[in-house]
């Protein structure tokens, strides 16, 4: 039984440092594997530091231990090109019977796994020790291998945010050239973006490999909560970069045609495969919307998808409705005007409003930090903006508050019409 628990993160999922991360792989490990130590170490090329350590029955390493590197098991691990080192008897192996860590820990069956970093660096080592008698499985070197892959993750990830509040004091310490600045900002952003969304897609990728081995029912709950956190953390990193893009003007508004109400349920099909919370959620396509419209589906897909997943979060208990109308215009005659609405259940209509006006840098007439306000909120007013459209709240005060959006889009006869004369021209 594996007694897991979240003093290793902290509320927001990250971990801290790679210390509290050896930690719980500490903590799962030894409740798949049943040897008697575990132990998670770091070199710098000249000491082997034991980080965390577990042991079950007999105490044969304990955190803090250090060893000249060149002495150590986990040195002979280093230098196998990323292979597992699997020794049966250290005391009777020629790579480890005359080392002095030997005489001192007695005969034992010895596993080890390099964590390598991707520019190569041998970062330390996840490691088993136990009985000569102890057999040694290919579910306990998958079981390792992923892990050690995880803790290498996780490595790059610390130096990610150390890079990226590096950037951050840089840029507070700057405050001349704004538009420079801003520029600078959204760079280093889509960069850290990248470097962290490169290491959450293998840690993705060896929680499937993990799915894939033999687990409690206990440890499978375990595994998909690593999962689901792991997409919601490529989810914003994702918004991140899309943001950042937006920031640096790279974000065009395409025009083609599109099939509006095909739209609308691909939308919510998106935002049932991403909602975990169960709630439900109705499409109210009202009357009179025109089949086919000119305009940027996959924005306006994104914005549809971002107001009901904020809906979902903020909105008390109930039903999610995405309702769309085609409001007359008289004086647009070659245009619809589309009137999309995400109607929930009374988000707290105050807050709302001073989210959205914060997105467009007017709340209490000064501009406020898109982190102190809603990713979510910020990119889909972005996003309007660039289809110039508006974005608002409403609310009865009583029942629901509705997140709205209205566009202008081109009526496809008109524009297949104009792109005919243009080519005729």
């Amino acid at each position: 039984m594996i007694a897991m628990t979240n003093r290793h993160q902290d509320p927001s999922g990250f971990y801290n440092n790679i210390e509290e991360a050896a930690a719980h792989i500490i903590e799962v490990v030894s409740g798949l594997l049943q040897v008697n130590t575990i132990f998670v170490a770091t070199n710098d090329g000249r000491t082997n530091t034991i980080l965390k350590a577990f042991n079950r029955r007999e105490q044969l390493v304990k955190e803090g231990d250090e060893l000249p590197f060149d002495i150590s098991y986990c040195s002979l691990v280093g230098r196998r090109a990323g292979e597992p080192l699997v020794i049966s008897d250290t005391a009777s192996s020629p790579l480890t019977a005359d080392l002095e860590v030997t005489r001192a820990l007695g005969s034992r069956s010895f596993i080890g796994l390099p964590i390598i970093l991707k520019n190569g660096q041998f970062y330390g080592t996840i490691c088993i020790l136990d009985h000569p008698s102890y057999p040694v499985s290919e579910t306990d070197l998958k079981t390792l291998s992923a892990m050690a892959v995880f803790l290498a993750h996780v490595v790059e990830l610390e130096h990610a945010v150390a890079e990226l509040r590096e950037a951050q004091q840089i840029l507070r310490d700057s405050h001349a050239a704004s538009e420079q600045s801003s520029r600078i900002k959204s760079k280093l952003l889509a960069m850290i973006g990248q470097e962290i969304k490169t290491p959450m897609t293998g840690i993705m990728g060896m929680t499937d490999l993990m799915q894939d081995t033999e687990l409690s029912e206990e440890q499978k709950s375990y595994m998909n909560i690593i999962e689901t956190s792991n997409n919601s953390l490529l989810t914003l990193v994702t918004d991140i970069l899309d943001y950042s893009k937006m920031e640096s003007g790279g974000v065009a508004v395409e025009a083609e045609p599109f099939e509006l109400l095909p739209a609308l349920e691909e939308a919510v099909n998106l935002y049932e495969i991403r909602n975990t919370g169960g709630r439900t959620i109705r499409l109210d396509a009202a009357p009179g919307l025109p089949s086919v419209v000119v305009g940027d589906p996959v924005k306006i897909r994104d914005v549809l998808v971002k107001l009901l997943d904020h809906a979902s979060k903020n909105a008390r208990s109930g039903e999610l409705t995405l309702a769309a109308v085609n409001l007359p215009d008289t004086e647009h005659p070659d245009t619809h005007h589309i009137r999309f609405a995400v109607k929930a259940p009374l988000i707290t209509p105050d807050k709302l409003e001073f989210l959205l006006e914060a997105a467009d840098g007017k709340a209490g007439g000064s501009s406020v930090p898109v982190y102190e306000t809603s990713l979510d909120l910020a990119i889909s007013k972005k996003l309007v903006d660039l289809m110039e459209g508006q974005i608002w709240t409403e609310s009865d005060r009583q029942k629901e508050t509705d997140l709205i959006f209205s566009l202008m889009l081109s009526k496809y006869a008109e524009a297949a019409e104009a792109a005919e004369a243009q080519e005729f021209k």
